[in-house]
């Protein structure tokens, strides 16, 4: 792949990437089912240091009955830390598993075997800018770059993956993916469900030609949409299990599409726990949406079904998001194949949030607003946020904030005659959704989705839906340096809906 710097190039890149072909048409699916493969119980570990060794590495994968498919994936290798701190996930090209501590101290090298630059985002995390993916920091291939840092997050599922300008999207369509998981002892506390039960769950959407190689076609305006759903890189998934409660930790991992969770049984979407770790209490809804770089952790109650009963993890339909989202579609299967008594109650209170007060933001009266707009570059349409295209160090005077300070940001989703939902994305931070409203226009759409949003507890990622304007309660960081916020639809990311904010000590 080629590597495109310039920005007012990014338009003509991103057309071109209509074409660009990773293998070429349809595919034929494997006929027989898959199973989740969940990583062991995570050791009573205390905390300390943690040295991890990754490569990002072309390799082949068993993925469709026949040829096997070339993918890109994270491979590695524990150097210094207690067993169980990174677990592969099996027959799946999706990275390992990282388990740490909160407390913890984590140094990570990561070796650039692509023959392309790369950097990887530690998405979610608090980190200091050196550390955080900016793509400035991308290394060439045949190159090791190494990341320190102390964990101050909750316990929680964060993620990782590539993250450099232009070309993040085709490396994340190769493979390049893993979990993060957080751990701490309010969250040990709880007696959650654990080992087997505690189940990592990575939803994405590839199209496959007939010779079983990756296609990547997507659309500049909508992205891209794969005709097969692959659940920790595998297709046709069906957990096998027993009727015991589940915790189902939920990624979308897709470049661009838009999930509208529920299960085919009724069993209630019983939310705890978001972005950011556990909500301060459970939350019941009739559906969840999950936009790309979204998590959500469920209580899935599977007591009392018999042996056979089959439960299917549905995406529903909804309307006005944009060109081939909201179809109706199957994620995953389950299968229950043990009937047995579980005495396990969901716990009241999950865990202790403190929220932000919008009196206490440094602009309460006066929040910062970054727009989405539809603007044409280069002849060619992007998709713009705060008035501007991606540039690698630019930086505009609403985008500066000192560490430690709370903001009130405004994101609007209601200009231009071109609106599709977009997940917005800010690095660097936890922050809070304070609330949402919505336009005339966009009310009947927004209906479709609005009681499945998890607006609770700490975000890093939310959904946009048009006419909507979301504001959020953001607490800057101690770390200064350039962090990045942006659309995480990836094909619009790297077409140049990204901007930087900075922060001065």
């Amino acid at each position: 792949m080629t590597l495109i710097c310039s920005t007012a190039s990014r338009s003509l890149a991103a057309l071109l990437a209509v074409g660009v072909v990773l293998g070429l048409s349809a595919h034929a699916r494997a006929q027989h089912p898959q199973h989740i493969r969940p990583v062991p119980p995570v050791p009573a570990w205390t905390p300390g240091e943690l040295e991890i060794s990754l490569s990002a590495i072309p390799r082949t994968q068993s993925i469709l009955a026949g040829a096997s498919t070339n993918v890109w994936s994270y491979t590695g290798f524990l150097v210094n830390g207690a067993p169980g701190s990174l677990v592969p996930v099996a027959n799946s090209f999706l990275g390992p598993t990282i388990h740490v501590l909160r407390g913890q101290h984590v140094t990570i090298n990561l070796s650039n075997q692509l023959g392309e630059p790369t950097v990887t985002h530690l998405h979610g995390l608090d980190v200091p800018a050196s550390v955080d993916g900016h793509p400035s920091m991308a290394f060439p291939s045949g190159t090791t770059s190494t990341v320190s840092f102390p964990v101050l997050n909750r316990a929680g599922t964060y993620w990782y993956h590539p993250h450099p300008d232009m070309t993040t999207v085709e490396q994340v369509q190769m493979g390049l993916a893993g979990f993060f998981l957080v751990h701490d002892a309010e969250e040990a506390r709880l007696n959650l469900p654990s080992g087997a039960f505690d189940v990592p769950v990575c939803i994405q959407d590839r199209t496959f030609d007939a010779s079983n190689q990756f296609v990547f076609n997507p659309n500049m305006l909508n992205g891209f949409f794969g005709s097969t759903m692959l659940v920790n890189g595998v297709p046709n998934y069906v957990h096998q299990t027993s009727s015991r409660v589940h915790r189902l930790r939920l990624l979308n991992g897709s470049s661009s599409r838009i999930y509208k969770l529920a299960f085919s049984d009724g069993t209630p979407m019983v939310v705890i726990g978001n972005d950011g770790g556990l909500l301060a209490a459970p939350e019941t809804k009739p559906y969840l949406m999950l936009s790309p770089g979204e998590r959500a952790e469920i209580w899935a109650d599977f007591r009392g079904r018999p042996v056979g009963t089959q439960i299917v993890l549905r995406s529903l339909p909804f309307s006005g998001a944009g060109t081939s989202q909201g179809v109706a579609l199957d994620v995953l299967r389950f299968e229950i194949i043990q009937g047995v008594t579980e005495n396990r109650t969901l716990p009241a209170t999950l865990s202790a949030i403190t929220p932000y007060r919008l009196q206490d933001a440094v602009n309460a009266s006066t929040p910062k607003t970054y727009a989405i707009n539809l603007i044409t570059s280069g002849g060619m349409p992007s998709f713009t946020l705060n008035g501007g295209l991606f540039s690698m160090f630019d930086v505009a005077a609403n985008e500066i904030a000192r560490c430690g300070t709370l903001e009130v940001i405004r994101v609007t989703n209601t200009a231009g005659a071109m609106q599709i939902a977009h997940p917005i994305h800010f690095h660097g931070r936890q922050f809070q959704i304070l609330d949402r409203t919505v336009t005339a226009a966009g009310l009947a759409n927004w209906n479709t989705v609005k009681d499945g949003y998890n607006n609770s507890g700490w975000k890093d990622t939310f959904m946009i839906m048009p006419g909507e304007t979301v504001r959020i309660l953001l607490r800057h960081g101690s770390y200064p340096g350039l962090f990045l916020y942006h659309c995480h639809n990836l094909v619009h990311e790297d077409m140049g809906m990204m901007r930087n904010f900075r922060l001065d000590p």
